[in-house]
């Protein structure tokens, strides 16, 4: 049964009063506080130690409005909680300034710096983990002083009472009771501590501790509180009458706190204690029992154990579903599935109880697909730092964290394509200009595998624009404009040391220049992000001069966005569905509720006991401990599920690993008195047949325009696979390219061939040169050559290794070759062959009828790497084709030297169109692959650096044959087939469409 409200009389003592925690707290709640304003005659003060009920406690209020009040009582009582209630005291303006979170941090990082001992136990940390170190330390700090405080309640009192006009003043008389206090405790507490940690902490306890502490202003508003009180008591004027509703149970030392002081206002007004009574809810023993004197979980006996199963037969547990699901998705989807059921029901006001907060963050997507047909309100504290506005500032975060020499492609990329950067306003263009931009830059970088640094970036952009202005088309300068503009906004962040003031200015200027800000401002996260940013303008503050490494300061900046929340906007709907934690479900009122997350390992869940606290060390500090969380818990889930009987408790089966999860030991307790059966759930299935899948050929479309122009490369893809050159050449469908790992060779082979290039044309020219020292014998040739070779290889690869000093390796390497490589060229021209010229563009072509009887020119063209001419035979000529891989792939490759036709291709173009290769006269009669990368390992004999292709002519005859015969079987549309062997497909970008190994 409900106990009565208690009678109010003249004695000044605190009366308690317990509401049972069911389905009616709230209006056994409601009911005496209006007895309350109606018995004494006055609007009461009601004060909730937790926020949660409050809306709910306000819409009761209403509803049991007795009728025909006085008008001294009229309007609703005042509803507050408790954090309210201490933020609106009395004079509060007087109080010492609340730090904010930030600030408190910088405090720790200064004192780091003031006293070595903290710096020798803090100086292994990462940036990241000092400032969640930090974090730690002040929490611990306030637990310490929230246990010294209370002690010093009635000097806050007293200096509260006789606070003079000079603020100042009053400041330091607090200021000197709190050190007074923390000396005297610091004495106490260091004998029953023995290990480093904690001497570590008392010792940051010791200097952090400030009147501006959120613990101290807490006791200065309570003082202020009962202050008013006596203030009017002294008047004759009674204070109102203060309602006191202890939402969950307090820690200990909170208890005293609060149990003093309401002792300290019933002198002054009647104080009303509304605690919970747990006699006819509780539905575990330790729900009813709570802690004994020594912090223990109280045992049970059989008077109790016939209490807790009367409770449980009482209870309208019918329409309690327990569901089970194997897999993390089965969960989810069980989870939308009874909300989407309870919402047919009728059902407005659901609860999604986010015990697993994983699942319920996929339920929550799930049931997106309601659109506004349902409100979701989370109250688990969704992070700032996973919206979409807090990924692309941390993108420009990583951009400007990047070395002097420059960001990876990545990074850079990832900024320049998030939604929030401004384009056009950056560069001062039109955006029609700008279209595609990003998108040309990606393909350039990718193509080249440009990875990291500004000169690499700049080198593959003038890379492609040289190309296209040598094929017809045009350089695009603003891409080498946009790099330049990145790189000095980042060149700027590249100091030593950032003051905190400076450094924000500097940022805000960033995002300004970027268009961030105004991009930003139009989001509803975006505009959070900002207000967070602002806690970082520092220039009228303590630390604006605080001086940090940008590691340091970024890490910062992440940190506070990270304990950021981020608040939805609401919007009406049909029903709402609230996701919250279970501790905010205590006396609150839901249609239906859904627990996701009861198995054995998430529930009961235990928050994280301080970095510095042990279990027992918390219990001689009066605060929260492991056994309080565990009771707490089971009050909490007993009371939902009273008040609530459409309740779904859902857990997974399953664990990653594999192994059976079982329910939570509370429901099994349950289910051993109760005939409770688990359901199993698992997403709706559908039966089809499907057709076999059979090896991938496609006839080309008549209306599909077949290429006129084939590269090397693309013959090459025809000759490993039809199917694979159908989908790359005829349908024009490309993987989307990525970054590879590592370091790619594209650019530095690319720099080996144009240095090579450079090189053999300056020693084309020495050789005009009647007095160098290249005609002084065959040693000053090969010293020249070596010195020269290195001078240009240096020279070449310079701005590479500015931008990735990986690359300096492969200069390196390469260097170690020249020797070998000169001796080479030294032993060719010995036979007669010179250089004639590099990396020249020819082709050749073939004129063949389609079936439709019109007449082709299909043109074969490539670049070739290098030509020599022999100074012995007037009309031969070689073709050299540069490889960057072993000997033996070389010779691995030569072996099908049809199906990879470059040097033949090259071949027949000069032998049909000599002048074109500047080789009029000559013919093609040797053609030969030349590694860049010779084992040099392997004596000097065993070294080979070149390899033939060996009967040239017999192969070119037949290669133009067979070239015929697949361009006539081309253009005749024949069936293309995927028959490539495994060396083939394990790289072929078309492997997701030819499905090849499904068949």
């Amino acid at each position: 049964m409900p106990q009565p409200f208690p009678t109010l009389n003249a004695e000044k003592q605190v009366k308690t009063w317990a509401i049972e925690p069911n389905a009616k707290a709230l209006e056994q709640l409601a009911n005496g506080i209006w007895e309350c304003a109606i018995n004494t005659e006055q609007r009461p003060l009601v004060v909730l130690s937790t926020a949660g009920p409050l809306i709910g406690l306000r819409k009761v209020l209403e509803q049991q409005r007795p009728k025909n009040l006085s008008p001294q009582i009229a309007l609703l009582p005042q509803v507050i909680s408790m954090s309210d209630w201490l933020e609106s005291a009395p004079g509060a303006w007087k109080f010492p300034k609340k730090p904010s979170d930030l600030e408190r941090w910088l405090s720790v990082y200064v004192n780091l710096r003031k006293h070595k001992i903290l710096q020798s136990w803090f100086k292994a940390e990462s940036e990241a983990g000092a400032w969640g170190l930090a974090q730690a330390v002040i929490d611990a700090c306030d637990a310490l002083t929230e246990a010294v405080i209370p002690q010093l309640q009635n000097e806050l009192n007293a200096l509260v009472q006789g606070q003079s006009i000079d603020t100042e003043q009053w400041l330091k008389k607090v200021e000197l009771v709190l050190d007074q206090a923390i000396a005297k405790a610091y004495v106490g507490l260091s004998r029953n501590v023995v290990d480093q940690e904690s001497a570590v902490l008392l010792t940051f306890w010791r200097y952090l501790s400030s009147v501006h502490d959120p613990v101290v202003r807490k006791h200065l508003a309570m003082a202020a509180h009962l202050q008013v009180a006596k203030i009017q008591a002294n008047a004759g004027v009674q204070a109102r009458p203060l309602v006191w509703v202890q939402t969950a149970d307090p820690k200990p030392i909170e208890q005293e706190l609060i149990a003093s002081y309401l002792d300290s206002y019933a002198q002054y007004a009647p104080v009303i204690k509304v605690d919970q009574d747990w006699q006819t809810v509780a539905l575990w023993s330790e729900a009813l029992l709570g802690e004994d004197q020594d912090g223990n979980i109280a045992p049970a006996n059989e008077m109790i154990a016939s209490q807790i199963t009367q409770n449980l037969n009482s209870q309208r547990h019918d329409e309690w579903q327990l569901l089970a699901a194997r897999r993390f998705e089965e969960l989810a989807w069980a989870a939308a599935k009874s909300i989407e059921k309870h919402l047919i029901d009728g059902k407005q006001n659901i609860a999604l109880v986010a015990q697993d907060r994983l699942a319920a963050r996929r339920t929550r997507a799930l049931l997106g697909r309601l659109g506004g047909v349902l409100r979701i309100r989370d109250e688990t504290g969704w992070k700032l730092s996973t919206t979409r506005a807090a990924a692309a500032f941390d993108s420009w975060l990583e951009l400007i964290r990047a070395p002097k020499e420059g960001p990876s492609a990545s990074a850079l990329l990832e900024f320049l394509q998030n939604p929030y950067f401004d384009l056009a306003l950056s560069l001062k263009q039109a955006p029609e200009a700008c279209k595609g931009l990003i998108a040309q830059l990606e393909d350039i970088l990718v193509a080249s595998q440009a990875k990291s640094g500004w000169e690499t970036f700049k080198m593959a952009i003038e890379r492609a624009n040289l190309y296209a202005t040598t094929h017809g088309g045009s350089a695009n300068q603003t891409l080498l404009d946009l790099i330049e503009y990145i790189q000095k906004r980042h060149l700027l962040w590249q100091q030593p040391q950032l003051e905190c003031a400076s450094a924000y200015q500097h940022l805000q200027k960033n995002l300004e220049d970027l268009g961030m800000v105004e991009r930003l401002k139009q989001d509803s996260a975006g505009e959070q992000l900002l207000e967070v940013l602002e806690q970082f303008n520092l220039s009228n503050g303590p630390f604006q001069e605080v001086k940090m490494t940008l590691p340091e300061w970024l890490s910062l900046i992440k940190t506070v966005i990270e304990e950021a929340s981020y608040e939805e906007a609401g919007k009406e709907a049909l029903a709402t569905l609230s996701i919250l934690p279970l501790s905010s479900t205590r006396l609150r009122q839901f249609d239906a509720v859904v627990l996701v997350g009861c198995d054995e390992q998430q529930l009961p869940a235990f928050a994280e006991p301080p970095l510095f606290f042990s279990d027992t060390l918390n219990r001689y500090l009066k605060s929260s401990t492991i056994n309080a969380q565990y009771i707490q818990q089971a009050r909490d889930l007993s009371s939902l599920l009273v008040s609530c009987p459409n309740t779904d408790l859902l857990w997974q089966s399953k664990s990653k690993s594999g192994e059976p999860l079982r329910p939570s030991a509370w429901i099994q307790r349950l289910q051993a008195q109760l005939d409770w059966p688990t359901i199993d759930v698992s997403p709706e299935t559908y039966e089809g047949k499907s057709n076999p899948i059979q090896m991938a050929v496609s006839t080309p479309d008549p209306n599909l325009a077949i290429p006129v122009t084939v590269t090397p490369s693309a013959y090459k893809a025809l000759r490993d696979c039809p199917y694979r050159y159908y989908v790359s050449s005829l349908l024009g469908l490309r993987k989307a390219k990525e970054f590879e790992e590592g370091f790619d060779a594209s650019l530095a082979g690319q720099t080996l061939h144009a240095l090579l290039k450079n090189f053999f044309q300056a020693l084309k020219t020495e050789e005009g040169k009647t007095h160098s020292p290249i005609h002084q014998g065959i040693d000053a040739r090969r010293q020249w050559m070596e010195t020269q070779l290195n001078k240009y290889s240096e020279k070449e690869f310079e701005r590479l290794i500015a931008g990735d000093a990986r690359v300096l390796g492969t200069l390196r390497d390469w260097q170690k070759q020249i020797p070998t490589f000169v001796d080479w060229q030294l032993k060719r021209e010995a036979k007669g062959w010179q250089y004639h010229d590099a990396e020249l563009p020819i082709g050749f072509t073939i004129r063949l009828t389609d079936p439709d009887g019109v007449e082709r020119d299909i043109q074969i063209a490539g670049r070739a790497d290098r030509f020599d001419i022999n100074i012995h035979d007037k009309t031969a000529a070689s073709v050299i084709d540069y490889k960057n891989q072993a000997i033996k792939k070389i010779i691995d490759r030569s072996k099908n030297v049809l199906d990879d036709p470059q040097l033949l291709i090259y071949a027949r173009a000069v032998n049909e169109n000599a002048p074109a290769a500047h080789l009029s006269g000559r013919t093609i009669e040797q053609a030969e692959w030349v590694t860049l990368k010779v084992d040099l390992k392997k004596s000097e004999e065993k070294m080979v650096r070149d390899h033939l292709v060996e009967e040239l002519p017999l192969k070119m005859e037949e290669f133009s044959k067979q070239l015929s015969r697949d361009l006539e079987d081309l253009w005749a549309r024949k069936p293309m087939k995927a028959f490539a062997p495994d060396s083939v497909c394990q790289y072929c970008e078309a492997r997701g469409i030819c499905r090849k190994g499904m068949w």
